[in-house]
């Protein structure tokens, strides 16, 4: 019989930020396993407060109105009357421990019927569905750690008890950058480095034709794909533009934060988000990718970037503001510490013609090379 896997997942499915869970599960997937993914549940409330296009697509998932393109792969996004979040009754250990009871149906009543009560690996990449150790049988626990979750300002003190609690239990703990090893110091019998990598098929199998919306942006094309939050540099890229004024810079996201600054740039061309599958066309079609974060940002110093590899893939030269991590990572991407060496790394790359070197180093960077080490560990790895 087939292995299976749980996957409990921050993000939905075919959420427009595919993260390291998305891609495990199609590697797990595609080795033969079956795979349910179960993402962080969605409320009423949520209809209340806004309706947006990611909240439309987390119910149809609910609703089973979304499947899965992938064999072996089951999606799901519970629904609950109320969910754990960072505001005033939301945030208390009541609601933080015990919402998946408080769902329609019982999320997990609802993994039994569909063949998950018993499982091979119980996987973690969401702390708030620590739940599934109490709920069903499985052979190993598998907690993936990729930020700390003390550097993001909405976490309240009951999710730090619910990582903590997972520590202590899970089987193996892995963590996707270096810097992380001190933050779970004590777990380091236990505790593996495996960085993120990357869906070569996805990129080099793709459509490579040009976006209708990049069409009318001239070339050279800057590009960025990814969140636009409290750890994105408005201000350094903003003076990039500035002084790089014939250069178009193309932003692939839905911001989070204020970026009315950066609207008030002429060559500042901000797309919304796009389809995952749609992403290669976009990247293929420019002519550097740009991951300009806030060094000093907390959140940032544990940030192994999957973007940068997606770049890399595509054979894009890749400049980025020079954090820790990524001086450890000795990729081949142009690293800057401040605005202007930023522009002229921007200025180098787009006369670097060598892209073989960034492929080469993205091929050698595959989710399914890390699933290997992932793989070897769950099978000799003790209980």
């Amino acid at each position: 019989m087939p292995k299976k896997i749980l996957i409990a997942a921050s993000n939905y499915w075919n959420s427009p930020y595919q993260v390291g869970s998305h891609h495990y599960a199609r590697v797990f997937a595609a080795n033969g396993w079956e795979v349910f993914f179960i993402s962080d549940p969605i409320s009423p409330v949520h209809f209340l407060a806004r309706r947006n296009e990611q909240l439309k697509e987390r119910y149809r998932i609910y609703k089973g109105l979304y499947k899965s393109d992938i064999k072996n792969m089951e999606t799901y996004v519970p629904m609950a009357l109320i969910t754990p979040n960072e505001k005033p009754v939301f945030n208390t250990s009541f609601v933080v421990e015990h919402w998946h009871n408080l769902t329609i149906p019982n999320v997990v009543n609802h993994a039994k019927k569909m063949g998950f009560g018993e499982v091979d690996i119980l996987w973690f990449d969401s702390i708030s569905q620590k739940f599934w150790l109490d709920s069903i049988k499985y052979k190993k626990t598998v907690f993936r750690i990729s930020d700390r979750l003390d550097a993001f300002k909405k976490i309240n003190k009951n999710m730090k008890i619910l990582e903590r609690e997972l520590l202590d239990k899970a089987n193996i703990v892995i963590y996707t950058a270096r810097s992380l090893g001190s933050y779970i110091l004590e777990y380091k019998h236990k505790a593996f480095f495996v960085p993120n990598g990357v869906d070569a098929s996805n990129f080099i199998d793709s459509n490579r034709g040009i976006p209708d919306d990049l069409k009318a942006i001239p070339s050279p094309r800057i590009i960025y794909v990814g969140a636009i939050d409290e750890w994105f540099d408005t201000e350094l890229l903003f003076k990039v533009a500035e002084k790089m004024s014939e250069i178009s810079f193309v932003l692939i996201s839905s911001p989070n934060i204020d970026i009315s600054k950066l609207k008030k740039r002429s060559n500042i061309y901000l797309l919304g988000r796009k389809k995952y599958s749609d992403i290669p066309g976009y990247l293929y079609n420019c002519d550097v990718g740009i991951i300009p974060f806030d060094k000093g940002h907390p959140v940032v110093n544990s940030v192994n970037p999957i973007k940068l590899y997606e770049y890399m893939i595509c054979g894009l030269p890749t400049v980025a503001t020079d954090w820790e991590e990524l001086k450890l990572l000795k990729s081949p991407a142009y690293l800057a510490k401040d605005a202007a060496e930023f522009s002229e790394c921007l200025y180098t790359a787009l006369k670097d013609r060598n892209k073989e070197r960034f492929i080469d180093f993205a091929k050698s960077n595959t989710w399914e090379e890390r699933f290997k080490k992932i793989n070897y560990l769950c099978n000799n790895y003790p209980d």
